[in-house]
């Protein structure tokens, strides 16, 4: 793909955390091809529907609680909602992300695209109990032993 720059995936990690699903049992989200993405609520703690896996990349905005505020879009009958939720809001708007990083600089690999995420992706005022910090210096989940 891309004449030989690689094809870029993005994939929305999924919205089965009700349910203690597991984004790491999903084929997409595990490939190294694969460019994962989660969801953050306004508060910056972690939706209730959240997967969650080491697989992830980096989160966007969608929401959380019923009062957060939801992604405005179109829905399938091109009318406007403004109730789009879950990490399918948050892996478009990662996508346009990267289609804008694309369109500045076209000559990006598969693997640049994912350096350049892992290199500006900030916390902000995300946070999490059972985050550790990696030998690179970045922040991640802790995964544990069974």
């Amino acid at each position: 793909g891309r004449n030989g720059r690689g094809s870029i995936f993005v994939w929305a990690s999924g919205n089965g955390g009700r349910s203690r699903d597991h984004c790491s049992c999903d084929g997409y989200t595990n490939s190294i091809y694969t460019i994962s993405i989660s969801s953050t609520a306004e508060s910056g703690r972690k939706p209730w529907y959240l997967e969650e896996c080491s697989s992830t990349l980096t989160t966007t905005y969608s929401s959380g609680e019923n009062y957060d505020r939801k992604i405005i879009t179109t829905d399938l009958r091109h009318r406007c909602t403004d109730s789009h939720t879950g990490t399918s809001a948050s892996a478009p708007i990662a996508a346009a992300i990267i289609a804008l990083a694309l369109e500045a600089n076209p000559s990006l690999t598969w693997r640049d695209v994912q350096h350049i995420i892992v290199k500006t992706s900030r916390a902000g005022h995300l946070s999490a109990p059972d985050w550790k910090t990696n030998a690179a210096g970045y922040n991640g989940i802790h995964t544990r032993k069974s």
